[in-house]
């Protein structure tokens, strides 16, 4: 008798895990299936919501199903309560298996959407074979799946809802398959997963719901990979024990409270593009050291509240608004530096709780007074501005080509103290690069600014005279005559009447290669030019052009008129200044080679000194621009006398001659 019984046993274990196959057409798996008590089910042929229905109103003590065969058909007559009744080809329909004993399932390889709740509430549920065309994942489709512990989603996922993976308490690890196309993540789709530290998101990622990460596990948070994520949702990683978070640079905006008192978290990397913090974006976080909001406009209300732990907090020159408390209880707070001109407007109390008085505020130099008159940033401690001139990198009180030399150098990778290297942040942005040297090159190039005109070397830039006749063009070569070594220089070139420089009319010469050239007219007569190398490469020195000027004359042109090369700055590997003395070459509308070389006065400017070189004893002419006139007595040789600065003519047997004192 007990043999008979230990075998009844046995024959219904063997029927309760017996598996059941079935070849369904859709709408008609009831007719398949008469055991309610099936544990193992595999489909093939065709389903529809009514089928899906059936089984989990039905088969309670399923916990394998297979329908990896299965053709999923639009249905329009499912019943299931005060849900949906229609649902498309592919789509698993709202709370399919809800509640149900699954432990593994393989969905259909035509399935593209995952609907609302499908498998909410499966406790049991360890495994899922999600199809590879499958598009998205609906809201809380797999919400309280306390069992999942890994899941991989297919790259064909596009979005995934609002609470989707919510109170998965075992789940670890969620991956999207590279290269991956997922845009969203909803609200709260990750939320209370206390145990998930391992998430890869794809770079496809648009946009993060709120609270998407909340209670959840994750330390080291890495976006970086998202390319296209313009923001951080709100509430995103709040109450989770994140230490460090690393966001591309393609944000353009932190939610609200996105690191509400994220305790633990001391290190954020951020791009520059970040030009709005929500309210309680990073407040009570546990931030170190120094902060800079590089692409910062809007601070919100109590955005950095509490961020007791921060040292130095930068604020950028694009800033409009401090948000109410935006930075009260910063009691860590030792320097704050705004590069805003125009000074922030300001919420309420924006530092309550600060020892402002203590905390030295740094501000552009031409804003200070601005600041001192402003409520609530009046009360911060002004540091003394720096007296340096805007551009002079150098600190040599001039701004001229060496220092953009200087400035390349830097750039190149050269040491540089903390002084230099504020002055090479010319344009203020908190960096230093080609765009300080463009900077630098605008403030060479406008008409305010010289170089002083104490001759300093005896190298020089030298230029040919010059036969022209009225409606020709021609090349002028102007050479340097060097001893020592440069890779920069910038000079003025004053053209006489009837001599233009024609568009574009500036081009390095065959000493100067691989530097680069900028031209700009000063006024009427007058062409300011730096020239420098961006490698530091060294003019060649051959004797070969290192500017060449193309020049057009007009009926206008001076029977003897002069080019004068004023203002030289040279510059080298020491990156100092080295101004050269002025030299002129004369023009002359006559085309003889006899008449140029008949003459042979010169005259030209050595800083305030008039300096004429004749080969005879004679007398001279000098007429002021204001008509004042006299006349000197010159020896053979060169005479040297000093004047006042202006423009004066100069006669010398018989030849006018036009110089720039400065």
């Amino acid at each position: 008798m007990r043999h008979i019984i230990t075998l009844a046993v046995i024959a219904i274990c063997a029927l309760q895990v017996q598996a059941i196959v079935v070849n369904n057409t859709a709408g008609k798996l009831s007719e398949q299936i008469t055991d309610m008590n099936v544990t193992d089910l595999t489909v093939t042929g065709t389903m529809n919501a009514e089928d899906f229905y059936f089984i989990s109103g039905n088969l309670h003590e399923l916990t394998m199903l297979d329908i990896a065969a299965v053709s999923v058909e639009p249905c329009s007559s499912a019943k299931r309560h005060y849900l949906r009744h229609s649902f498309a080809a592919g789509e698993i329909p709202v709370c399919a298996f809800a509640d149900m004993k699954l432990a593994s399932v393989v969905l259909p390889s035509s399935a593209t959407v995952i609907d609302e709740g499908a498998f909410a509430g499966c406790s049991q549920l360890t495994s899922v074979t999600f199809p590879t065309e499958l598009d998205i994942i609906g809201n809380y489709a797999f919400a309280g799946c306390t069992s999942l512990t890994a899941m991989t989603l297919p790259a064909s996922v596009t979005a995934v809802g609002d609470g989707a993976f919510m109170r998965c308490s075992s789940l670890e690890s969620l991956k999207v398959q590279s290269p991956g196309q997922l845009q969203t993540l909803g609200e709260a789709a990750l939320m209370d997963c206390p145990l998930l530290t391992d998430i890869v998101l794809g770079n496809g990622l648009l946009a993060t719901g709120e609270r998407l990460l909340a209670g959840s596990g994750v330390t080291a948070l890495d976006l970086t990979t998202s390319t296209k994520l313009a923001k951080l949702g709100d509430w995103m990683m709040v109450q989770t024990p994140v230490t460090s978070a690393k966001l591309p640079a393609s944000m353009t905006s932190m939610g609200s409270g996105a690191f509400l008192y994220a305790k633990d978290l001391t290190s954020l990397t951020m791009g520059d593009k970040v030009s709005e913090f929500g309210d309680y974006a990073m407040a009570g976080t546990g931030l170190t050291g120094s902060i800079e909001l590089n692409g910062l406009t809007k601070l919100g209300d109590y955005a950095l509240y509490n961020a007791s732990s921060l040292s130095e907090v930068t604020l950028s020159a694009s800033t409009t608004w401090l948000g109410d408390s935006a930075m009260a209880g910063m009691t860590g707070l030792e320097a704050l530096s705004c590069r805003a001109t125009q000074v922030p407007d300001l919420g309420e109390n924006v530092w309550a709780g600060v020892d402002q008085q203590s905390i030295p505020l740094t501000v552009p130099a031409s804003s200070v007074d601005l600041y001192k008159e402003a409520e609530q940033w009046k009360e911060f401690f002004f540091e003394e501005q720096p007296s340096w001139l805007r551009g002079d990198v150098n600190n040599d009180g001039e701004v001229n080509i060496a220092d953009i030399n200087l400035l390349i150098d830097i750039i190149l990778g050269g040491q540089a103290d903390e002084a230099t290297m504020r002055r090479a942040d010319v344009n203020q942005d908190g960096e230093v690069g080609i765009a300080d040297i463009n900077a630098v090159v605008d403030i060479i190039l406008t008409p305010s600014s010289h170089a002083p005109a104490t001759v300093n070397t005896d190298d020089m830039l030298r230029l040919d005279d010059l036969a022209i006749m009225p409606g020709e063009e021609r090349s002028v070569a102007i050479k340097l005559e060097n001893a020592d070594a440069y890779s920069a220089l910038q000079f003025d070139v004053i053209l006489p009447q009837g001599l233009t420089l024609i568009n574009d009319g500036v081009a390095v010469g065959a000493s100067a290669k691989g530097h680069t050239s900028e031209a700009r007219d000063i006024d009427a007569v007058t062409t300011r030019t730096v020239v420098y190398s961006m490698r530091k490469r060294q003019f060649d020195g051959e004797g070969n052009a290192v500017i060449t000027l193309t020049v057009s004359a007009d009926a206008t042109l001076e029977t003897d008129g002069l080019i004068t090369l004023s203002n030289i700055v040279l510059s080298g590997d020491d990156n100092k200044a080295y101004y050269a003395a002025d030299y002129t070459a004369r023009v002359t509308n006559n085309t003889g080679i006899e008449d140029l070389t008949a003459n042979m006065d010169r005259v030209w400017a050595e800083g305030h000194n008039l300096c004429i070189e004749t080969r005879n004893i004679c007398n001279a002419r000098l007429v002021a621009i204001n008509g004042e006139a006299r006349q000197v007595t010159l020896d053979e040789g060169v005479n040297r006398y000093m004047l006042e600065p202006g423009f004066y003519v100069v006669v010398v047997n018989n030849k006018s001659y036009k110089i720039v004192i400065k």
